[in-house]
């Protein structure tokens, strides 16, 4: 009997999920040749991928999923062999653009009984970059003319693919590489779902620069199907979805809303799901949601009621800082945002009444640092020089200045500068002054050898992007940083060897702090 390994090659990009399918090449360990050929048919393979929504982080109208992986073979061999069968849980290859991401909850059933595997490093470097690989590993023996079944399940996570909101899920799964078993394979059938019904509208299907579903493709009962009989396959499987969660998000928000939100969590989620519509709307993007209706527009049908649930909240929750903040971030992107028009960035006053409250909260409060508006002066914009501001406003724009005011300064005339600087023309010069001579008492106390700290310049405008729907706020800070962001990279690899895998997109939400350096 002959020995060799087979490996189930997962093929995994940085913003798609990707599965490989059987193919007996490829060493895996250190000293081990596969043989050329084999005499194991695959007579038939079902793919069963399901999506559910990643709520792990108590992120109720996340835009990310859980994929649940279930691949079922069937082979046919026409005469004894062994085999150890394994596949990598991690894959790195650049030229590929494939970044990896890895498994989780793996298990392995032969002819109905689970499998111990056993996790081995490879003794080759898939990259110079990158180091060994773990691959799971476990035996096989085929009896000619016994039938063998074998199911691989695991679970992998699938984030959007892109940088906008919008950004489509993308699952692919590697089926060129059971061309390599003996002879064709009988059926291959492969079907994914969701937790929610799929929908024509949302399948990509027509040409353009990114990916589309692979044809042959039938929707029944909300779940896409693809067959093929005594096929070799050269092509791979590909779904690329306008990302439902998304073009649902304004219908679920409401629904919560009528429902009434009493769990802190609850009403976070429904809070930050507002303002990425108002951010979405803010940086132009023009992808309407489920009702029709653009981001932008939604956010504000929805924005008094979701407000009213966070005041109502906070009424009896004064010390629930993380509501708070969410509740001034979302003031705060609804009041002055930084919004893309005529191909170019420019700052826009939406709402007086949301800065007065913004900053006269985060000042009260404390929570400047923790908001990122010490360097956040947008009122000190060229384009908004002249514009007419309330006196509450103007009051609310001194406490805050107030506030993040440096300590000492070196001189008189580097205090008034900074006010000069920071303020604009938004104070009366009789507020003006006053701030001015804060600024002084804080110079005349500095002593001479005093340090000055730097001024806060007026915000840095972010450089345009090349498409045509440029994203600030893809940088922007939140305290949930890590969980709506995004970062494209995709790739789709061949694997030469029995694959069973999917790979994911790597990043959603986002890390904000750098475009916030570039808005405050």
């Amino acid at each position: 009997m002959r020995r060799f390994w087979i490996a189930l090659l997962l093929v995994l990009g940085l913003s798609a999920t990707c599965l490989g399918d059987s193919a007996p090449l490829a060493p895996v360990g250190p000293h081990v040749q596969p043989l050329d050929s084999t005499t194991v048919r695959l007579a038939e393979e079902r793919i069963e991928i399901f999506l559910r929504r990643d709520t792990r982080h108590d992120d109720r109208l996340s835009t990310s999923a859980v994929g649940e992986y279930r691949i079922w073979f069937r082979f046919e061999p026409e005469a004894d062999e062994e085999m150890m069968v394994g596949f990598p849980l991690f894959i790195f290859d650049p030229e590929q653009a494939i970044f990896g991401a890895h498994i989780e909850n793996l298990r392995v059933e032969i002819d109905g009984r689970e499998v111990a595997t056993e996790v081995r490093e490879s003794a080759v470097h898939q990259d110079a970059d990158a180091g060994p690989v773990n691959w799971a590993v476990f035996p096989v023996t085929f009896r000619a003319g016994q039938p063998l079944e074998m199911v691989v399940s695991y679970t992998m996570n699938v984030l959007p693919y892109g940088k906008g909101y919008d950004a489509p899920l993308w699952v692919a799964y590697v089926l060129r590489t059971g061309a390599h078993w003996a002879g064709t394979i009988g059926r291959a059938e492969a079907v994914l779902a969701m937790d929610r019904p799929i929908r024509a509208e949302d399948i990509r299907s027509e040409e353009n620069p990114f990916r589309i579903t692979t044809p042959g493709w039938v929707l029944e009962d909300g779940a896409l199907r693809w067959v093929w009989e005594d096929v070799e396959p050269d092509f791979d499987i590909h779904v690329v979805l306008e990302n439902p969660y998304w073009r649902d998000m304004g219908v679920e928000i409401r629904e919560m809303l009528q429902a009434g939100i009493a769990d802190p969590a609850a009403l976070t989620a429904v809070i930050e799901a507002t303002r990425s519509l108002a951010e979405a709307g803010n940086m132009g993007m023009n992808s309407s949601l489920r009702d029709g209706s653009l981001p932008g527009e939604a956010a504000d049908r929805l924005l008094p009621d979701v407000l009213a649930a966070a005041e109502s909240f906070l009424a009896e929750h004064p010390d629930d800082d993380e509501v708070r903040v969410q509740y001034l971030l979302l003031l705060r992107e609804t009041s002055l945002p930084l919004v893309w028009e005529s191909a170019d960035w420019v700052w826009r006053v939406r709402s007086e009444d949301h800065l007065a409250l913004f900053l006269r909260e985060a000042v009260a409060r404390g929570m400047t640092d923790r908001l990122y508006v010490q360097r956040w002066r947008p009122w000190a914009e060229e384009e908004l020089a002249g514009y007419p501001w309330r006196p509450e406003t103007q009051d609310a724009i001194a406490a805050f200045l107030t506030e993040v005011m440096p300590g000492t300064f070196a001189s008189e005339d580097a205090a008034r500068a900074w006010v000069e600087a920071n303020a604009g023309e938004a104070l009366t010069p009789e507020r003006a002054d006053r701030l001015a001579a804060g600024a002084v008492r804080r110079a005349a106390t500095a002593g001479s050898g005093a340090a000055q700290p730097p001024a806060a310049d007026p915000a840095d405008r972010p450089s345009p992007p090349a498409g045509e729907t440029p994203a600030p706020g893809a940088a922007e800070p939140t305290d949930a940083g890590a969980q709506r962001g995004w970062a494209p990279a995709v790739g789709v690899a061949v694997g030469a060897v029995l694959l069973l895998a999917l790979g994911t997109v790597v990043v959603r939400r986002r890390h904000r702090s750098d475009g916030e350096a570039r808005k405050g």
